[in-house]
């Protein structure tokens, strides 16, 4: 099936509303606008100060290591205006275009995003236990679940595939959608994406950077049919990079025998032995 032979992910930079967010993980006092960002519309959050720094130094590192913004072929933008003003700090002073794609918006967290983390287990107690216990599977409460997101980036993936076969791609997303982007493109399972979840190595910090290749790194002669090399790039911390910033060589598709399936169960007991 055709393909890009570059996508490069970028989530936006620092939010106010993610400003509020750490505040409140952190058991710190509120911020004195807290009520007032979260009135506001999810979609309408901007960057904050810090953010638009981020955005301007993911540009540079795009004009650096990828060729600058203009040698992109496309260009794809959350609606998110977080994300429409990263995309403007990436692009600078370049006469780009953006094509606002409503399939690679922020997933809906609902009215369980609408409170802080304290009342989400107060007023949600459920909804946050299978937070902690499924994050792949769990829908918020008038939101999203994982897989629903999943269904809006293989749709996407499907416009890709149609339009971009062996071009240059940019898209200019959002956390939870790149995350569902590794699921599929690095064919996992719903285990092995918690897994990686989990792992603070790989959190996709704003503006970070997952850049997928079907063109081998080390020979650009070597173009593979699906995309098999990975790396990401922390554009404002270069060096604390997941893996240093290397390109990783991706696994293929997972087969499994009856065998394998059987001890993947095993990661969930049997709770009744009748």
């Amino acid at each position: 099936m055709p393909m890009p032979n570059e996508i490069v992910f970028i989530r936006h930079g620092l939010s106010e509303a993610n400003v509020i967010h750490k505040l409140d993980k952190s058991g710190e006092a509120p911020h004195v606008k807290a009520q007032e960002i979260q009135d506001r519309p999810d979609w309408q959050q901007r960057l904050s100060a810090r953010g638009v720094e981020q955005a301007k130094a993911a540009g540079e590192w795009v004009e650096k290591n990828l060729g600058g913004i203009a040698s992109f072929d496309a260009l794809y933008v959350s609606p998110f205006l977080r994300t429409r003003e990263t995309a403007a700090h990436i692009a600078g002073s370049a006469d780009v275009e953006w094509t606002v794609d409503d399939r690679i918006a922020e997933r809906s967290w609902g009215v369980y995003g609408t409170v802080a983390k304290a009342e989400q287990r107060a007023l949600y107690p459920k909804t946050a236990l299978l937070q902690e216990l499924t994050p792949w599977y769990v829908r918020f409460d008038g939101g999203e679940s994982m897989p629903d997101v999943y269904g809006r980036f293989r749709d996407f993936q499907g416009t890709l595939h149609r339009e971009q076969d062996g071009r240059k791609v940019m898209v200019v997303s959002h956390g939870d959608f790149m995350n569902v982007a590794r699921y599929g493109i690095e064919r996992m399972l719903p285990e092995q994406w918690e897994a990686m979840d989990r792992d603070s190595r790989y959190t996709i910090r704003n503006c970070s950077v997952i850049h997928y290749s079907r063109v081998n790194p080390e020979d650009p002669h070597d173009v593979r049919d699906k995309i098999s090399w990975r790396r990401m790039i922390y554009t404002d911390s270069i060096d604390t990079s997941p893996d240093e910033g290397s390109w990783i060589e991706l696994p293929g598709r997972q087969r499994f025998r009856g065998t394998d399936l059987l001890k993947q169960v095993e990661m969930a007991p049997k709770i009744i032995e009748e």
